[in-house]
Order: structure tokens, then sequence, then C-alpha cells
């Protein structure tokens, strides 16, 4: 099982991955394509992490 990265909207990195991989290069893109960020929290505990799987998934 993927960990997660969002646990507000509970969606793992795998699925931030493969996002990414298909061309969602920046955290909104990736909040399109996932809804992570989307939750309480508004991405106060994942854009980090979802930054750093951007630059290491380019």
């Amino acid at each position: 099982m993927s960990e997660k990265v969002c646990l507000c909207k509970g969606i793992t990195k795998e699925t931030i991955v493969d996002a990414i991989k298909n061309g969602a290069n920046t955290v909104e893109k990736v909040k399109d394509a996932t809804g992570a960020t989307t939750g309480p929290c508004q991405g106060a505990r994942c854009r980090e992490t979802i930054e750093k799987l951007i630059e290491e998934n380019k």
C-alpha cells in the first residue's frame, strides 16, 4: 500500500506521482488531477511533499 501524502483526503504518493507523470507539473495541477490540498488543512501538511515529488518526477 502506498503511503498517504494528503492525509485529509487520503491521497497516496502513487496517485500523486501518476498525476505528475501525466503532466501535472505544479501543485495546482496536482490539485486539479487528484484533489490533494483541498482538505481542511488546504495543503498545509502536504504541499511541501507534493513540491518535492514534482521535482523528483519531472
